[in-house]
C-alpha cells in the first residue's frame, strides 16, 4: 500500500463526511424499469433507512433518436472515424442546455458558495460552472415539463416555500422547483462533501434564476472557457469514495487535478433517466480533460427490452445491445481525443439482489472485451484488490498487516476502500498521462 498517499487522509478530516457517505449513497438506485424490475432501496441525506426509490431524477425527454432502452446508438452524432473532428458544443444541440447558461451569473454563484467561478458551460443536459478547484454548480431547465413530472424518482427531504409555484429539496440533493410550465433543478457537488444539503445557497439561487426571463428566441452557445481539469472522473455512487479519495491524493498535483461527478442510481441501461453517454460526450467537448475515469455499472444489472421482449445480463441479446452502448461510448471520448480508463465493480454482496454479483461479472466482462476493441481505453477490474480469494467478496482486507473493514455495505467502498482503489490506479493513470512514477 502507498502509505505516503494515503497519510494524506488526516489532514482532510473526512472520517466523519465518509460515515454519512453510507447515509447518502447507501444502495445503488435504479429508475423504474419497463420491464418490471423494481428499483434497488437507497438511503436519503436525513436517514440511512432505505427510501425505495431512485435518487437521481433526469426527466427531461430523450431525444428523438434515443431510445429508453439499449436497442439504438446513444447519441445523434454520425458515427465518425478516429480523430475526425470534435463535436466541440457541449448542448449537442439541446436548446434548454444553452437556455440554462443565460439563467445565472458568475457573480450570483460566487455569493453563494464562493470562487473563482468558471465560465457557463453546456454539458448536456444542464449548464455547468466550476467552482473553486474541484466543486461544480449545474442548472437544467425542463419546459414544458410538470413539477410531479420533473420529481418523479425522488423523495422529498425539505420542502421549500415561496419559490415558485412548487419546490423541494429532493434526496438526491437536488432542488427542483417550477414556474408555469418550465420546471428547473440546481445541484452542487465537491468530493467529499456527502451530507450537506447547501438548501440556503440553492434557493437564493433559485429565486435569481427566476428572476432572469426565458429567452424568446433562439440562444447560442456561451463563449468558450479554457479546458477543465486534466482528469474527469464519473460514475454513479459506486464512484463517489474512490473520486474523494483520488482527489484527496492530488488535490496539489497540476498534472492530475481532477474533476469528479457522480450522479446516484445511474448508469447506461436507462439513458432517460440520466443519459450517461450524451453527458460525457458534452463534458469532454467543453471541459477537454486528458484522461476520463469511469466508473458505474452497478445500477446495470436489470432486464431491457430487445426485440420486444424482457432480456437480462448474461441474454445473448441483451450483452449484444449493452456493448454496443458501451462500446459507442468508448470509441466516441476516444474520438473527443481523451485516453479513457473504465473501471468495473469489485464483488459485490447484496441480501436484496442474491443475482447482482452475477450480473456485475457479465457487465465486467463486456467491459474488458470492449476495451480491448477500443485503442485509448484501459479496463481495470478493482477485483484484483478489493476482492477476497478466488474472485470472493470481501468485507475487510489485510492492510499494511490489519484485518480492515472496507465497505460500507454489500455494495459501496468506505474509506479505507476508496483507499485502496486509488492507490491501485495511482500507477495506470501514471502511464497513461506519461507521467513520472510517483
Amino acid at each position: 500500500m502507498n502509505v505516503t498517499r494515503r497519510s494524506r487522509w488526516s489532514a482532510l478530516g473526512i472520517a466523519a463526511a465518509i460515515v454519512a457517505f453510507a447515509v447518502v449513497a447507501g444502495m445503488a438506485g435504479v429508475a423504474t424499469s419497463t420491464s418490471g424490475k423494481s428499483p434497488r432501496p437507497c438511503a436519503t441525506a436525513s436517514s440511512t433507512a432505505s427510501s425505495g426509490v431512485a435518487c437521481v431524477s433526469q426527466t427531461a425527454p430523450a431525444p428523438a433518436s434515443v431510445s429508453t432502452t439499449l436497442a439504438v446508438p446513444t447519441t445523434t452524432r454520425p458515427k465518425a472515424p478516429p480523430h475526425a473532428a470534435r463535436v466541440g458544443d457541449g448542448s449537442l444541440g439541446n436548446e434548454a442546455t444553452r437556455i440554462a447558461c443565460t439563467l445565472l451569473s458568475r457573480s450570483q454563484i460566487a455569493k453563494e458558495f464562493g470562487g473563482p467561478v468558471g465560465e457557463a458551460t453546456p454539458t448536456y443536459p444542464y449548464c455547468q460552472w466550476l467552482v473553486g478547484e474541484n466543486s461544480y454548480l449545474a442548472l437544467a431547465v425542463e419546459p414544458h415539463t410538470s413539477f410531479d413530472t420533473a420529481t418523479q424518482y425522488v423523495d422529498t427531504l425539505q420542502t421549500v416555500t415561496g419559490l415558485g409555484q412548487e419546490a423541494i429539496i429532493a434526496n438526491s440533493r437536488y432542488l427542483y422547483f417550477t414556474e408555469g410550465s418550465t420546471s428547473y433543478w440546481l445541484l452542487w457537488q465537491t468530493p467529499g462533501d456527502f451530507t450537506a444539503l447547501n438548501a440556503p445557497q440553492l434557493v437564493a439561487l433559485g429565486h435569481d434564476v427566476l428572476d432572469h426571463r426565458l429567452p424568446t428566441g433562439p440562444v447560442g452557445l456561451p463563449a468558450s472557457g479554457p479546458p477543465g481539469p486534466p482528469i474527469y472522473f464519473a460514475g454513479d455512487s459506486t464512484a463517489a469514495g474512490p473520486q474523494w479519495a483520488w482527489w484527496a491524493y492530488h488535490e496539489n498535483d497540476t498534472a492530475t487535478r481532477t474533476l469528479a461527478e457522480y450522479q446516484v442510481g445511474t448508469g447506461f441501461v436507462r439513458p432517460g433517466f440520466f443519459d450517461w453517454p450524451r453527458h460525457l460526450l458534452a463534458l469532454v467537448a467543453e471541459r477537454r480533460p486528458k484522461l476520463v475515469i469511469w466508473m458505474g455499472s452497478a445500477n446495470d444489472d436489470q432486464d431491457i427490452i430487445v426485440g420486444g421482449r424482457d432480456q437480462s445480463p448474461g441474454n445473448p441479446l441483451w450483452d449484444t445491445a449493452y456493448a454496443r452502448v458501451v462500446g459507442n461510448t468508448m470509441q466516441e471520448l476516444v474520438d473527443e481525443g481523451c485516453k479513457v480508463l473504465w473501471i468495473g465493480e469489485p464483488a459485490m454482496q447484496d441480501p436484496d439482489d442474491p443475482g447482482l454479483n452475477a450480473g456485475m461479472t457479465v457487465i465486467d466482462t463486456i467491459f474488458a472485451k470492449e476495451a480491448a476493441l477500443h485503442p485509448g481505453v484501459v479496463f481495470y477490474n478493482p477485483g484484483i484488490v478489493l476482492n477476497g480469494p478466488n474472485g470472493r467478496y470481501a468485507g475487510s482486507l489485510r492492510i499494511d498487516g490489519t484485518l480492515t473493514p472496507v465497505r460500507l455495505d454489500g455494495i459501496h467502498l468506505n474509506q479505507a476502500g476508496s483507499a485502496v482503489l486509488a492507490d491501485a490506479i495511482a500507477p495506470i493513470v501514471d502511464r497513461m498521462l506519461g507521467l513520472a512514477s510517483k
